[in-house]
């Protein structure tokens, strides 16, 4: 059983790892429910296995690898997809998600705020459009409008939040 102390170490550690972890394994499996297996799997391992961290390595790499195998064993254990990975290409995908996880990470927690700056219309049109994955003629239907006025305010909405991410991930910005 490890201490109070490194169970709180872990927390914060896992914490800040556990959205590009949770992301990488979404990316790497597809299948929603058995990545969200994955996480949970991943977490307790990370944790079970604590004592083997090696705090001089970054820990997002450490519980990444962790991640791989769990991915693999997903594979090895059935053909529950007809998407497999070789091995090589899944080490080559993990590595260059490790490098790109925090500036995603940043990015994902500027588009919350930005997100939540939009007025309401504009933040509902997204909701609908990328988490519920309506198409802009049903969004149409329901604001009462035509399918291309939903799209070009779809795109100027895009435009807004991407001009708002860029100024929340600027460097001046984060050490304020």
């Amino acid at each position: 059983m490890i201490s109070e102390e490194e169970q709180e170490r872990f927390m914060r550690l896992w914490t800040d790892a556990q959205p590009a972890v949770v992301n990488y394994l979404h990316a790497a499996v597809r299948d929603s429910a058995m990545a969200k297996d994955l996480v949970q799997e991943t977490a307790l391992v990370l944790f079970r296995r604590f004592g083997e961290y090696d705090g001089e390595r970054p820990f997002l790499g450490w519980a990444l690898g962790v991640a791989k195998y769990q991915v693999l064993g997903f594979h090895r254990d059935g053909a529950r997809s007809f998407i497999t990975f070789d091995t090589e290409l899944l080490d080559k995908f993990t590595e260059i998600w490790a490098e790109a996880a925090p500036a995603a990470s940043e990015q994902s927690t500027a588009l919350e705020v930005c997100l939540e700056r939009l007025q309401a219309r504009p933040r509902q049109m997204v909701r609908w459009r990328y988490f519920e994955g309506l198409k802009s003629e049903e969004i149409a239907g329901m604001l009462g409008s035509k399918s291309a006025a939903v799209r070009v305010a779809l795109q100027r909405i895009r435009e807004q939040l991407r001009a708002c991410i860029e100024r929340e991930t600027q460097p001046e910005r984060r050490s304020a």
